[in-house]
């Protein structure tokens, strides 16, 4: 897995990539058309860049463009193409020496998904208990973090977690490198070790990390999550009072998964520049570093980053100062670890207002069109 330590990760939404377009269309909460040809047809701009690996949002057939509201795992969506589609970027992609990392999502799915339609049915169907419903004759269910039309996949039911690895394992043998695992919170340490296991089982070189980020999930939500301890779970409830560390969070991954991405890196870095500081010779900043990484293992694999889908762009928090935002670029990649970069960053994507906390669909924000143009 040493591949993986210094891999650098163009990180990309399919649909808002590139469709062969040449002006961007309007970036609203529908398909725009970007497609997985768009990709294979950009993997030489993305290795011009210096980058070695592309991570795609998930492909699987979804009830929205970013591909987390899963509506089947047989399929890969059609408005992305196909699975020779799927293969051709692959075979290409590690012909010219790349990598490809797959963003799984075993968490959930859409409403509509007729798996989950057959868990409404009086009898309940066979995926009854794939989900958490209220009681055995209700149809209220639980829903991803309060989402309504995302109900929650019930992952300590082996059936389900076979289901989930066996839907991964076939993206191992198609030529897959590495998993990102969606909301890695909201999943059981054993299911995720288990799925960590099975795909390593088929290539030793596999690399599985998680998204394990508590930020905007209040206490109301812990029975959705799965702690390591009963003691992160209580610190967990008390951050209303006792600032609940990501630093803590994300050690309690090692021995489950890989690595994770390293929200506590990102969260330092914002911190030095939201203070007015900046980024080169920062000797602060490079203490606070240095002590962040000595809490976790060498083996252990931190994915850097300075912004992704789900976050303000980091130029918008440099207020648009492009030095600041190449100074942040420069200094992530001098610490020689694994580094996923948002794409549009080198055409100077921002957004304004913020989207944190904002109204709904405020992330299309940072979820642009590429502009093929420019």
């Amino acid at each position: 897995m040493n591949w993986f330590d210094n891999i650098r990760i163009y990180h990309l939404l399919i649909d808002r990539f590139n469709g062969g377009w040449q002006e961007p269309p309007r970036s609203e909460n529908v398909f725009c058309g970007g497609n997985l040809q768009g990709v294979t047809d950009k993997l030489d701009y993305i290795q011009g860049l210096g980058f070695n690996a592309v991570m795609l949002s998930p492909i699987y057939a979804s009830a929205n463009y970013h591909g987390y509201h899963t509506l089947n795992f047989d399929d890969v969506d059609p408005h992305f193409g196909t699975w020779d589609d799927y293969q051709r970027l692959l075979d290409t992609a590690h012909a010219k020496g790349m990598k490809i990392v797959c963003d799984f999502v075993p968490n959930h799915c859409w409403y509509e998904a007729p798996m989950f339609q057959e868990a409404l049915l009086k009898n309940g169907g066979k995926h009854r208990d794939w989900f958490w419903f209220k009681n055995e004759d209700s149809d209220e269910f639980v829903s991803f973090l309060g989402y309504g039309d995302l109900p929650k996949f019930n992952l300590t039911n082996p059936e389900v977690a076979g289901f989930m690895i066996e839907k991964a394992e076939k993206l191992v043998r198609m030529g897959v490198d590495a998993f990102r695992i969606d909301h890695a919170l909201g999943q059981p340490h054993t299911f995720l070790n288990r799925f960590s296991d099975s795909m390593q089982a088929i290539r030793s070189d596999i690399v599985v990390f998680g998204e394990v980020w508590a930020f905007g999930i209040g206490p109301q939500m812990a029975s959705q999550l799965y702690f390591k301890t009963d003691e992160r779970l209580q610190e967990f409830m008390a951050q209303d009072t006792t600032p609940f560390s990501q630093d803590t969070l994300q050690t309690d991954y090692i021995g489950t998964i890989d690595g994770v991405l390293d929200f506590a890196y990102r969260d330092i870095l914002l911190e030095e520049v939201r203070a007015g500081r900046g980024i080169k010779g920062n000797a602060k900043l490079k203490r606070k570093v240095e002590a962040h990484f000595t809490q976790y293992p060498d083996d252990f694999k931190l994915v850097l980053f300075l912004d992704n889908h789900d976050t303000d762009r980091f130029l918008f928090n440099c207020h648009d100062d492009v030095n600041l935002l190449h100074e942040a670029l420069d200094f992530t990649k001098s610490l020689s670890r694994p580094f996923s970069f948002l794409y549009g960053t080198e055409q100077l994507m921002t957004n304004n207002p913020t989207i944190v906390n904002a109204e709904p669909y405020a992330d299309l924000r940072v979820r642009n069109c590429m502009n093929w143009k420019r």
